[in-house]
């Protein structure tokens, strides 16, 4: 029997460049300037979700935070955005006990560069889209495994697009290697946040990262950077690869700056 590798997919931000009546967004409040997608890679599904669900339940019978109030609600799960500072200390604290062989963290950056937007994409969304689709999945999937992979049922761009994205990608990266669509076994599915506890790894590490690259406050970011595989930045001048171990993603290190 294969071994099955677990994939955990988040975003944050949109490839939207326009908005109503083909009004340019870029430059305006509000515009987001990036599009990352990110991904928890990991061996041991099983591990992962039990480590999730005891920290969730020895805060829900801590009295320190179960009265904090968004804690308290019948429907709370980890999310990074939401949660009480204590919350997500606990939990940035909880990702610093794994290693890199339990999982890895790998994103792609895609700078929305409105004169590679119209080049390179044809001003279209979905091809901006399917090109970081395509980069995240790259070498990330073999023969000699199954796979798993789970999208959070909260990202804001059209599902169906997101999962058609993600078939054409694999059979793309299947073409480099010779092989066929069908060689790479797995499935995909898309799953609330909420009731996959998996996921909210992912969003933790989005936040983290976001936060870095737009604020520039990096203490969150470099907490789990170890756990840092392949983050890329897409659009940028080489060196553009980074990871949690030799080449440290730093604002002063990607070319052009940024300059949001």
């Amino acid at each position: 029997m294969l071994e099955t590798h677990y994939f955990f997919i988040d975003e944050c931000g949109d490839p939207e460049f326009y908005g109503k009546r083909k009004k340019l967004l870029v430059g305006t409040e509000g515009f987001q300037p990036l599009l990352i997608l990110g991904m928890v890679e990991t061996p041991n599904r099983k591990t992962l979700q039990k480590a999730i669900l005891e920290l969730k339940a020895e805060i829900l019978s801590d009295p320190l935070y179960n009265t904090i109030y968004s804690v308290s609600q019948p429907d709370w799960y980890f999310h990074a955005r939401t949660d009480h500072s204590d919350i997500r200390h606990r939990f940035f604290q909880f990702l610093r006990q794994f290693n890199p062989s339990e999982l890895r963290f790998h994103a792609i950056i895609g700078r929305k560069d409105l004169g590679i937007f119209n080049r390179k994409h044809n001003n279209n969304p979905s091809e901006f889209y399917f090109d970081l689709v395509s980069h995240l999945f790259q070498e990330k999937l073999n023969p000699g495994h199954s796979h798993s992979i789970y999208l959070a049922g909260r990202a804001k761009s059209a599902l169906h697009k997101l999962v058609s994205s993600i078939d054409q990608a694999i059979e793309n990266d299947a073409k480099k290697k010779g092989l066929e669509k069908q060689d790479i076994l797995y499935n995909c599915s898309i799953e609330p946040s909420y009731q996959m506890p998996e996921l909210s790894i992912v969003d933790y590490f989005l936040w983290a990262l976001q936060r870095y690259l737009l604020k520039g406050e990096i203490r969150f970011w470099q907490s789990i950077e170890p756990l840092a595989g392949e983050i890329v930045d897409l659009y940028g001048e080489r060196p553009k690869v980074y990871d949690g171990e030799t080449h440290l993603l730093r604002l002063d290190k990607l070319k052009p700056p940024l300059n949001l």
